[in-house]
């Protein structure tokens, strides 16, 4: 039976971070900088899919997915 795919606040994944560190979530490796950017532009949670290795993004008003290397390439 597999798991069910957990889905975190970027807040708290980010949190007491440095912008110049990465979090590792699932094996995918992001920049603390580049979440606290995405969480600017209203994203609030995030998803990921180790399988693919591609990372969901959703808020309020907005929803997007990236590849782990769109992600840490995203300015």
């Amino acid at each position: 039976m597999k798991s069910a795919i957990e889905s975190r606040k970027i807040e708290d994944l980010v949190s007491g971070k440095n912008d110049s560190e990465e979090i590792n979530v699932d094996g995918i490796s992001m920049p603390v900088l580049r979440l606290r950017k995405l969480m600017e532009d209203g994203y609030v949670h995030l998803r990921v899919y180790t399988e693919n290795r591609t990372v969901s993004l959703w808020g309020k008003t907005c929803c997007a997915c990236f590849a782990e290397q769109q992600l840490r390439e995203r300015d």
